[in-house]
């Protein structure tokens, strides 16, 4: 590649990644997965696109997208999503406290629900790093 396309090349990702950048923040996991996300986005294209040489790239491209779709779980909270934040009937508040009935069965449903939400992210994001760890080293065209 020449020095000028190298240059071009570098100008168009230091522009395309700019939104990811200047969003980042060092303080929450979820930025990562996002950064990580972005990439893949990227890698997905190009191995879906006619510019690449690789036989395996319409595989690739699925593994691609098998692993930043677990990842996209994460990032928007699929799972959580689907629980109710704070249901009625094991909370109240009295006097600008909070109380939550813990023994209510409301609650307990509540929080197992709440706890297999968090479990089933959890697995997206294992399974998600576990086709990068296996499969990535030949993602290459």
């Amino acid at each position: 590649m020449s020095q000028a396309r190298a240059f071009r090349v570098g100008v168009r990702n230091l522009i395309k990644w700019l939104p990811i950048v200047w969003t980042d923040r060092d303080y929450d996991h979820d930025y990562l997965y996002r950064i990580v996300h972005y990439k893949m986005s990227s890698m997905e294209k190009f191995f879906n696109s006619k510019n690449t040489y690789s036989v395996e790239a319409p595989q690739i491209a699925e593994e691609i997208k098998e692993a930043k779709d677990k990842l996209n779980n994460m990032i928007n909270s699929v799972h959580s999503n689907k629980v109710d934040s704070l249901p009625d009937g094991f909370i109240s508040i009295e006097n600008r406290k909070w109380h939550v009935n813990r023994n209510s069965p409301v609650y307990q449903e509540w929080k197992e629900v709440n706890r297999k939400a968090e479990e089933q992210e959890l697995n997206d994001m294992k399974e998600a790093f576990k086709i990068i760890a296996e499969k990535s080293q030949g993602w290459w065209d």
